[in-house]
C-alpha cells in the first residue's frame, strides 16, 4: 500500500490517505469477456502486452498472464499463470495507482499510469529500436527467471513523432491494413463504424469507403440519438469532400436537419423536466447544448455530444447542407460557456465529471472546422492548453474510453500548438506501444472509469482505426485530421 501525503491548503495541515492499486479484480472485468468480435476468445478485459501477444491483470508491481494469441511472438515463451515483475533488466519497483474511479483522479491529479504498465510500454519500444528482444523477468511455479521474447526490430519513434516518423508511417498501413476487408466494419456501433470509415478514406482506400457510405445512406429515424447522426454525418462529409460523390447529398441534409431538432433552444422550456430516480434536471438542459436523444429526452445536455454535433454540422456545411447558422451560433456559445478558465471542460456545464480530454479535442476540431476568427483562434489556444493538463487522463473517459484516446488525439493536432502535441503524445507513447496487438491492431485498455465499456462496444477496431489516423496526421488528407 502506498501513501501519498495530500496537503489541505485550509490551513488543516497535511492528511496522508492510502492509496493502493489499481482494484485487485478490475470491478469484475478481469473475467467478463466480450461476446463478438476478434477478442471473443479472450476470458476478460485485460491488459494488452503489446505486440507480444500476451495479455494479463495487472498487480501493484507485476502482471499475470492469463491468455496468449496463437502465431504470435509470446507463444512457446510465456505461460499461463506467468507473473512478470520485471523487463529488460528492471524490476517494476513503482506501485501501479492509477486503478479507481474519479474520486482519486480529483484528489490526485498528479497521479496517470507510472508503474508496470507505463515502464512496460517504453521497455517495447526501447527493444524495438534494438534488436527486437524484449527480456522478462518472470516468476513460474515459484521460480524466477527471464525469457526472451522476440519482437520486430522496426525502430524507434522520431522525437517528433508522428510527424517525421518512419515508425508512425508504418504503424498507421498496419492500422488501415487491419481495417481493410474487416468483416465487423459494418456491424459496428456508430462510432467504431464511421472512425473506420475515416480511416479507410484517409489511407486512400476509396473502393471500400465507397461500399461502407453506400451501405449507410439510411435517413435518420425519429427518436435516434444524437451519436449515430453525427458520426454518420461526419463520415458521409468527410467521403463527400473527397470523392464528391453526390449520391450522399440528400442524406447528409437529412442528417443536419435531424440535429436541428435535437438541440435545446431555451433551458426555461425544460425546468420542470425529470429524470427517473434523479428527480429534476431541467437545470442541466441547458440553451445551445445537445443530449443524447435527438428528441431531446435524458438527462440533460453535455459537451461531447454538443461539440460532436457541432463538427457534423460545420462538416455538412462544406458540403453544401444547408444548416441554421443561428443554432450552430447557439450550440458554441453553450460549448463556450462550459470552458473554464483553464482550458477545462466540464460534462454538462464548467464543473463536473473529470477527464475531459475527449470534450477538449473535439472542441478544437468543431472550432478549427469553423474557420479562422477571433473568437475562434483565442478559444483554440485557451482549450490547447488545458489539452495539456488532460494528458495522464486519456484513456479514462466515461462510456466509451477510446472516445477520449481518438480525439484527444486529432484535437491536439488541429490545435496547431506544438507543445499540446509533444505533451500529449510523448506522455502517453508507453500507453499506446501497450495497446498495440501483435497482428497491427490496437486494443482497448481499461481505464479509470468503473462504468467504461468501450471494450465492450468495439475491443479493437475503434481503436485501430483512430491509431491510424493520428499516426498519419503528418499528411493530413481528412478535415478532422487538420487538412
Amino acid at each position: 500500500m502506498r501513501l501519498v501525503a495530500l496537503c489541505l491548503l485550509a490551513g488543516v495541515g497535511c492528511l496522508i490517505l492510502p492509496l493502493g492499486a489499481i482494484e485487485k479484480d478490475n470491478r469484475g472485468r478481469w473475467e467478463k469477456p466480450i461476446k463478438k468480435g476478434p477478442d471473443k476468445d479472450v476470458p476478460g478485459y485485460l491488459i494488452n502486452l503489446g505486440p507480444t501477444g500476451a495479455r494479463g491483470t495487472l498487480e501493484s508491481k507485476s502482471f499475470t498472464v492469463k491468455y496468449i494469441f496463437e502465431n504470435s511472438p509470446a507463444v512457446g515463451k510465456l505461460e499461463i499463470d506467468d507473473v512478470i515483475t520485471g523487463v529488460n533488466g528492471r524490476k517494476f519497483e513503482v506501485a501501479h495507482t492509477f486503478g479507481h474511479h474519479l474520486t482519486r483522479m480529483k484528489k490526485f491529479p498528479e497521479i496517470g499510469y507510472e508503474g508496470p504498465l507505463m515502464d512496460f510500454g517504453n521497455a517495447i519500444e526501447e527493444s524495438e529500436g534494438g534488436d527486437g528482444r524484449l527480456i522478462l523477468m518472470v516468476t513460474r511455479d515459484g521460480k524466477q527467471q527471464e525469457l526472451v521474447i522476440r519482437l520486430e526490430a522496426i525502430g524507434r519513434f522520431a522525437k517528433t513523432y508522428p510527424f517525421k516518423c518512419k515508425k508512425s508511417q508504418l504503424l498507421a498501413e498496419r492500422a488501415a491494413k487491419y481495417l481493410t476487408n474487416h468483416p465487423f466494419i459494418q456491424k459496428e456501433q456508430c462510432h467504431a463504424k464511421c472512425m473506420s470509415g475515416l480511416a479507410l478514406l484517409a489511407s486512400g482506400q476509396m473502393d471500400q469507403a465507397t461500399k461502407l457510405a453506400h451501405s449507410w445512406l439510411q435517413a435518420p429515424r425519429d427518436g435516434i440519438w444524437v451519436w449515430p447522426v453525427s458520426y454518420q454525418c461526419i463520415f458521409l462529409s468527410e467521403y463527400y469532400l473527397l470523392s464528391k460523390d453526390e449520391k450522399v447529398l440528400k442524406t447528409i441534409q437529412a442528417l443536419a436537419a435531424k440535429l436541428e431538432t435535437a438541440q435545446v433552444e431555451d433551458m426555461t422550456n425544460y425546468k420542470d423536466r425529470t429524470h427517473g430516480k434523479m428527480g429534476n434536471v431541467g437545470h442541466k438542459f441547458r440553451t445551445g447544448g445537445f443530449g443524447h436523444n435527438t428528441n431531446v429526452g435524458g438527462y440533460g445536455t453535455m459537451n461531447i455530444t454538443t461539440a460532436l454535433a457541432l463538427a457534423a454540422w460545420e462538416l455538412a456545411k462544406k458540403c453544401g447542407a444547408e444548416v441554421d447558422q443561428a443554432k450552430v451560433d447557439l450550440g458554441f456559445d453553450y460549448l463556450r460557456k462550459s470552458t473554464d478558465e483553464t482550458g477545462y471542460i466540464g460534462y454538462h456545464t464548467k464543473r463536473g465529471a473529470y477527464s475531459a480530454a475527449g470534450r477538449q479535442g473535439l472542441a478544437l476540431i468543431a472550432h478549427d472546422l469553423a474557420g479562422e476568427s477571433k473568437v475562434n483562434d483565442e478559444y483554440i489556444n485557451l482549450v490547447s492548453s488545458g489539452l495539456i493538463r488532460s494528458k495522464k487522463y486519456l484513456n479514462d473517459a466515461h462510456a466509451d474510453n477510446i472516445l477520449s484516446v481518438c480525439w484527444g488525439l486529432l484535437g491536439s493536432n488541429v490545435s496547431g500548438d506544438e507543445k499540446t502535441i509533444r505533451e500529449m503524445m510523448d506522455y502517453n507513447l508507453a500507453w499506446l506501444n501497450m495497446a498495440r496487438c501483435h497482428d497491427g491492431s490496437f486494443v482497448s485498455l481499461p481505464g479509470r472509469d468503473m462504468y467504461d465499456k468501450g471494450y465492450y462496444m468495439s475491443s479493437r477496431l475503434h481503436l485501430t482505426a483512430a491509431m491510424a489516423l493520428v499516426y498519419a496526421m503528418e499528411e493530413p488528407v481528412l478535415q478532422i485530421q487538420g487538412k
